[in-house]
């Protein structure tokens, strides 16, 4: 398995994964935007779900 197939089946986690209708409609939930400046920590980004979409479609067409 892959590194790329195993970050994204943690981040596919329920431990990661919002529940439907949860964490105000964002996929992830614990993303971080800037770690050194304590700002955007454990919080849900409109960035990181984007990312997190951008690598799932990515890893999609790399199987097919």
């Amino acid at each position: 398995m892959s590194t790329a197939s195993v970050i994204l089946h943690s981040l596919s986690s329920p431990q990661y994964l919002a529940a439907y209708g949860k964490e105000g409609g964002f996929l992830l939930k614990h993303s971080v935007g800037n770690m050194n400046a304590n700002a955007d920590v454990d919080v849900p980004l409109p960035y990181a779900d984007y990312y997190y979409l951008e690598a799932l479609m990515r890893y999609k067409t790399r199987l097919q």
